[in-house]
């Protein structure tokens, strides 16, 4: 991400005021006459306008599209994984295999119970037809019947259970059980990720976090680039952001969906770089507004204002500025200001009226 340009100006100018203000107080506690004005030093920036180009980006790291840890239902001795890690399978194709002999012998007491339990109620309803027996007797059939039935279906439901099969096409990027290993309920057995369609993962610093949140619901593009492939831009679009940031290090997980070029090989927890500019921001370009640095607007009361540099003499001028909402890194000025004008970036608030100014060189 770009880095607040003037940072190391503003202490560098600001060092170099300190040392002269000293030395004019030693000067003045010795009795000498006060020296002349100090030309200082200060951070020019040439106003321009705003620009469309991508000047934010962002470490990614890549995750598929979909991805799922796979369960069985039920536990027992798993006697087949015949799927290996990296391995693309079909929606439907078998992941893994329990032994299912207690299943089945479960599935066959089930059975001879429900069909006793359905013969004495067929058996009941005939003699109801009669007057032979009473209702509530074959009630009671007809309720042992459907306890019965239930107690097949559960039992046939886990049979099929030991049978686990992926949900949807994709390659299995680990497995995390061997074969002939007991396994218990809900334990992982694989993990499947989906192929195609991929999404880049950066985590992005709470400064910015407003901008997208305001715009959240946008469409909004961005490009990922990767290092195996530097120029190649593979296009994104901002998906959804996590709004529990990180305790420890203040950032807030962002997700753009991107589909990979079919002539590169991209596979989930590479890296790359997410690039993006104003639009990825929420951030408009009003039309006639020109851009400059956060630092050179300074602000009295309910009014903005910039110190204009007179070229010819170096000397500056304050101007009252109107500027946009908005604020990132630059600031855009709606009026007030025209592109070509130079104004102080680093060093403002030590001047005045008239004051002549230097430019500072590093």
């Amino acid at each position: 991400m770009k880095d607040s340009r003037y940072a190391k100006a503003w202490r560098a100018v600001g060092g170099l005021i300190a040392v002269a203000s000293a030395s004019l107080l030693a000067s003045c506690a010795d009795g000498e006459e006060t020296a002349p004005e100090m030309v200082r030093p200060a951070v020019l920036h040439v106003v321009e306008a705003p620009s469309d180009s991508l000047d934010v980006s962002f470490p990614a790291i890549i995750e598929a599209g979909r991805s799922s840890v796979l369960t069985f239902q039920v536990g027992g001795l798993m006697e087949q994984r015949p799927v290996r890690e990296g391995q693309e399978v079909r929606r439907g194709q078998v992941i893994a295999r329990l032994d299912p002999a207690r299943y089945q012998a479960a599935v066959n007491s089930a059975q001879a119970q429900f069909t006793v339990a359905q013969t004495e109620y067929e058996g009941a309803a005939r003699l109801l037809e009669e007057d032979a027996i009473a209702r509530i007797v074959v009630e009671q059939r007809r309720a042992q019947r459907d306890v019965a039935r239930a107690a097949l279906d559960a039992a046939q439901k886990d049979l099929v259970d030991t049978v686990l099969r992926a949900p949807f096409s994709g390659r299995i990027a680990e497995t995390h059980v061997s074969e002939f290993t007991n396994v218990q309920p809900l334990q992982d057995i694989v993990t499947l990720q989906s192929i195609g369609d991929a999404e880049a993962t950066v985590s992005v610093p709470a400064s910015l976090l407003q901008q997208l949140a305001r715009h959240e619901d946008s469409q909004r593009e961005a490009y990922i680039v990767f290092s195996s492939a530097p120029d190649l831009r593979i296009p994104g679009t901002f998906r959804s952001l996590e709004t529990q940031g990180d305790t420890q290090s203040q950032t807030f997980e962002v997700r753009f969906a991107f589909s990979p070029p079919a002539e590169l090989v991209i596979l989930p927890g590479m890296t790359g770089t997410v690039y993006g500019g104003r639009e990825l921001m929420g951030d408009e370009i009003v039309e006639g507004a020109v851009e400059v640095p956060l630092g050179a607007v300074l602000i009295d009361g309910a009014r903005h204002y910039v110190w204009i540099v007179d070229r010819a003499t170096m000397t500056v001028s304050r101007r009252e500025i109107e500027t946009a909402e908005d604020v990132g890194e630059d600031i855009q000025v709606l009026s007030g200001l025209e592109a070509g004008e130079t104004i102080v970036a680093a060093g403002a608030p030590y001047l005045h009226d008239g004051m002549q100014i230097r430019p500072y060189q590093p």
